[in-house]
C-alpha cells in the first residue's frame, strides 16, 4: 500500500510538471496568419454545475482530443477551443439551490471545471478561452439578434410552454417531472404566452437537402431530419361569422 501511494505521487508530480511545461510553451495554441492548413475543431462547452465534470464530459472530449492531436501531427494549424456555458437553467437552479449569486457560482465553477480539465491534459487552446457570461462576449450575442430582428427573422409569438403557477416562471420539458415543476413540485399547466421565436421554419427545406453534402453519420442525419421536420399541405382560409374576419389554416389533408 505505502509502495502504491509512493507511485501515485510520484505520477502525479510528473503529470504537474510536464502539464506546467506545456502551458508556459502554449503547446496547443493555434497560429494567427500561418500559411499551414487549417483545421477547427469544437466541443460543446460544458453547462457550469456545482458537481464538476462527469464521465460523459471526458468520454467526449477525449475523442476529440485524439482527432486535434492527429491532425497536428498531420501538419494542421488546428484551433481547439474551450470555454463556459454559464448562462441557463444549470446556473439558475443551483443558485436557487444554494442561496449563493449566479455570479459567485460561475466563477467557483469555472476553477473547479478548468482544474479537472487541465489534469485530464487535454490539448485545448487556452488562450481563447470564453465565457458567454462575459459582457465582452454575449455582447456579440445581442448583436446577432438584432440582426436577425432587423430582417425579421426574430419575431413575437404567443405559443403554448409549460407554466408553474406557484414559481410563476415558463419551464423547460426538461424541468417538468411526471407533469410537476421540478423546483417546488407544483402542478404544471400549459398556457399561452408571448415569447421570442426564430423563423427557422423558413429554412427547414435547404437544411433538409444540405444533411447530403455533410459527412455524418446516418443516425445523426436521421435526428437532424426528425428536429427540423417537414410540414407540406395548403393553405385554407375560414370566415369568422362572429366577426367577418378570416383565420389562415395549414391543411396536410386537404381532401
Amino acid at each position: 500500500m505505502a509502495y502504491q501511494q509512493s507511485s501515485q505521487s510520484k505520477n502525479q508530480a510528473i503529470e504537474q510538471k510536464w502539464q506546467t511545461i506545456w502551458e508556459k510553451l502554449n503547446l496547443y495554441q493555434a497560429k494567427d496568419f500561418n500559411k499551414r492548413p487549417k483545421q477547427y475543431i469544437l466541443i460543446e462547452f460544458p453547462y457550469l454545475s456545482g458537481d464538476g465534470l462527469h464521465v460523459g464530459h471526458v468520454r467526449s472530449y477525449t475523442a476529440l482530443d485524439a482527432l486535434a492531436r492527429k491532425k497536428r501531427m498531420q501538419g494542421y494549424n488546428v484551433l481547439y477551443p474551450i470555454g463556459w456555458d454559464a448562462f441557463g437553467l444549470p446556473t439558475e437552479n443551483y443558485a436557487i439551490k444554494t442561496g449563493l449569486h449566479p455570479r459567485e457560482i460561475t466563477k467557483q465553477n469555472i476553477k473547479l471545471f478548468k482544474r479537472q480539465l487541465k489534469s485530464l491534459g487535454l490539448s485545448f487552446d487556452w488562450s481563447r478561452e470564453i465565457n458567454t457570461s462575459d459582457p465582452k462576449y454575449y455582447k456579440w450575442t445581442q448583436w446577432i439578434f438584432l440582426q436577425l430582428f432587423k430582417k425579421k427573422l426574430a419575431y413575437q409569438a404567443k405559443i403554448p410552454i409549460n407554466w408553474c403557477p406557484k414559481c410563476k416562471i415558463g419551464l423547460a420539458n426538461e424541468e417538468v417531472i411526471s407533469n410537476k415543476c421540478e423546483r417546488c413540485g407544483a402542478e404544471v399547466l400549459r398556457r399561452e404566452q408571448k415569447q421570442w421565436m426564430l423563423k427557422i421554419t423558413d429554412y427547414a427545406e435547404r437544411l433538409l437537402k444540405d444533411l447530403e453534402k455533410v459527412d455524418y453519420l446516418d443516425k445523426i442525419k436521421t435526428q437532424q431530419i426528425n428536429w427540423i421536420g417537414r410540414s407540406e399541405g395548403t393553405n385554407v382560409k375560414f370566415k369568422i361569422a362572429i366577426n367577418n374576419q378570416q383565420s389562415t389554416i395549414n391543411n396536410q389533408h386537404i381532401e
